[in-house]
Order: C-alpha cells, then structure tokens, then sequence
C-alpha cells in the first residue's frame, strides 16, 4: 500500500496497491445491501476521516460506517 497526499496541508491523500489500483471501502445501504467502491480520495474532518466515493453517479463524502440511501 502506498500513500500520496493530495495538497501540502495533508488533509487529502489517496491510498494505492503496488500496481496504482485506489483501495476499495465496502459499504452498506439502509435496506442491508453491500455496495464496494473504489475510494477516490480520503480527508480529515477533524479527529475523523471522510472518503469520497462515487455513488449513484455523484461524488460523495461519507463516514465509514454510515448508511447510504438505497
């Protein structure tokens, strides 16, 4: 696995494997289902961290352990 931040503050980074594939987030929806997602980047808000995901045909920043909208 390997780090790159995105801005010089280091609140923005994207985590790759070895062959620059972006890590993957599984996540679940409100009805149960399993949705995975490559994360397009994370960022720090405050002592948490959010990712961006691309859901529905948008981009979206959320907690881990939220509940996405079916």
């Amino acid at each position: 696995m390997n780090t790159y931040y995105l801005n010089k503050y280091g609140s923005r980074w994207i985590v790759c494997d070895r062959d620059g594939t972006r890590e993957r987030v599984t996540l679940e929806t409100k009805s149960g289902k399993i949705v995975e997602r490559a994360a397009l980047f994370y960022e720090a808000f405050g002592n948490f961290g959010l990712v961006c995901i691309s859901y529905k045909g948008k981009k979206i920043k959320v907690f881990m352990d939220t509940l996405l909208d079916d």
